[in-house]
């Protein structure tokens, strides 16, 4: 009853029209649906249960407390490049038709030394492959002591390592390894595909990372697990609907359920929209 009340006054329709036409027409979940959904995204990302067949959590992000982690390692101020480096080393990102490869390529006095290229997970996104390839050349130079600069033309993966209030583990288990990294690692930005030959190179090794790299394991991000979520909410809806005796006349017109007004249907005019609720 509350929904209803809500969604009347929303789409200003007559008050004899079906609720569930109505949650259709606003592309607005029934309460109970939203709830379920809500139910086990609790389950999964807070309790880390795993009867759930859609996702494993062995293979799954998750958030830290902030107020856990220490603030040096939270605010990292890396400089941008350090001298006499051993290395320059460019990264990079790529993703195709839902196949996502990263790859580290190491340069001395602009002669390619050595590259790496590492094939993720399906579930994985580029921005992830961008970060693991980061961290890699960090964890690279940890291990051998070296002296190196990061190239990387992801603005936004520098941007996120630079963030106080991040809290993904992925992602500041990163972190502390720049912060480890701190005074024999630079960190800068450079735009892709500029003709740069070091950011070219990697780009061309990232692409080819996807079928012939080094499988590497990275966790499944939030925005992986939430689109999860949401075609399990959307499923469920399209089942409650299918199976109603209420709103038959739009479901001739409308079959299928989708988060979007339905006005922006483009098989279907607002006054036909109008007509349906009537």
């Amino acid at each position: 009853m509350v929904q209803r009340v809500a969604l009347l006054k929303i789409s200003k329709a007559y008050r004899t029209s079906p609720t569930i036409a109505l949650n259709v027409f606003l592309g607005v979940p029934p309460l109970h649906v939203v709830a379920k959904g809500l139910y086990i995204k609790f389950q999964i990302w807070f309790n880390r249960n795993n009867n759930y067949d859609f996702i494993n959590i062995n293979n799954l992000d998750h958030f830290v407390k902030i107020n856990n982690i220490d603030l040096k390692h939270r605010v990292i101020e890396f400089p941008v490049s350090v001298e006499n480096a051993d290395y320059d080393v460019y990264t990079d990102g790529s993703g195709i038709d839902r196949n996502v490869g990263a790859a580290v390529c190491k340069f001395k006095d602009d002669i390619l030394v050595k590259s790496f290229m590492f094939k993720l997970s399906s579930f994985n996104s580029v921005f992830q492959a961008q970060l693991a390839a980061i961290n890699f050349a960090a964890c690279w130079d940890l291990e051998n002591s070296y002296r190196i600069n990061i190239f990387s033309d992801s603005l936004s993966s520098i941007q996120i390592l630079k963030k106080s209030n991040s809290k993904s583990f992925y992602i500041n288990n990163i972190k502390n390894k720049m912060f480890q990294a701190l005074g024999s690692v630079g960190l800068s930005w450079l735009k892709a595909h500029a003709g740069i030959p070091g950011n070219e190179l990697a780009d061309h090794y990232a692409k080819t990372a996807i079928l012939e790299g080094e499988e590497l394991s990275v966790s499944a991000p939030y925005s992986f697990f939430k689109k999860h979520i949401n075609t399990y909410t959307l499923n469920s809806w399209q089942r409650h609907w299918e199976g109603s005796r209420r709103g038959l006349r739009v479901s001739d017109f409308v079959p299928l359920v989708k988060f979007n007004l339905l006005t922006h249907n483009r098989f279907l005019f607002p006054d036909m929209v109008l007509f349906l609720l009537i």
